[in-house]
């Protein structure tokens, strides 16, 4: 099992803080939201993706996708699903699928601000990066390349 959630990124922090009624709602720290009437959100608070992702991924992403992939990660460390398992695993037979309920709203948002000024400042990634499968691809292409990278090293 792999989480990344308002109440925990590791299983058992996340169950205990489940079974102690512990809520993972507070004020909004991500951006100023004084002009709401809603000021609550259930946000992910002290999160890395160190040791998970990519330095240069995790400054493209969105973090709906470095959330899902650091969460995709801890699931498949916690399966003993490593290098020496993936190698022997006949990958045209092999999927991913991930729940998702939503896109890269940021992504999607900085989109529709970049195109107040000019269609020139959109990012070339926007539609890609707001889709709700976004999420399994970037963990399919990763586990593609980790198998790549460790044939190229042979």
């Amino acid at each position: 099992m792999g989480v990344v959630t308002p109440l925990g990124h590791e299983p058992d922090v996340f169950y205990n803080n489940l079974l102690e009624g512990v809520s993972g709602i507070s004020e909004i720290e991500t951006f100023d939201c004084a002009q709401f009437p809603k000021r609550i959100a259930g946000e992910i608070k002290s999160f890395s993706t160190d040791g998970w992702v990519a330095p240069k991924f995790s400054k493209r992403m969105d973090k709906f996708m470095l959330y899902s992939l650091t969460a995709e990660k801890k699931a498949l460390q916690d399966g003993g699903v490593n290098e020496d398992v993936m190698e022997k695993l006949d990958k045209t037979k092999c999927g991913v699928l991930i729940g998702s309920a939503m896109g890269g709203m940021k992504v999607f948002n900085d989109a529709i601000e970049a195109l107040r000024i000019s269609y020139r400042k959109m990012n070339p990634f926007c539609v890609p990066f707001a889709t709700t499968n976004m999420g399994s691809t970037m963990l399919a292409m990763d586990l593609v390349s980790l198998n790549l990278d460790s044939a190229m090293l042979r």
